[in-house]
């Protein structure tokens, strides 16, 4: 179990997604996981950020930031 789980909140970040994950798996330190939050986004977002090693997506139906 990774020592650390980073989550990522997304609402069509399609033009984001890619560069964000791309820093998160950049770093040095590697104990950890990504959990990708998504809030129902009409873009690719979610298709992007598969391309990553993502330990679960969660997709939420309402948009509300706080809950993500």
């Amino acid at each position: 179990m990774p020592e650390i789980s980073i989550i990522v909140r997304t609402k069509n970040e399609e033009r984001w997604i890619a560069h964000c994950l791309s820093m998160i798996y950049k770093q040095d330190y590697t104990d950890f996981e990504v959990i990708l939050v998504d809030n129902s986004s009409s873009d690719h977002t979610v298709k992007v950020a598969s391309r990553f090693p993502l330990a679960t997506t969660i997709n939420i139906d309402k948009y509300l930031p706080g809950f993500a």
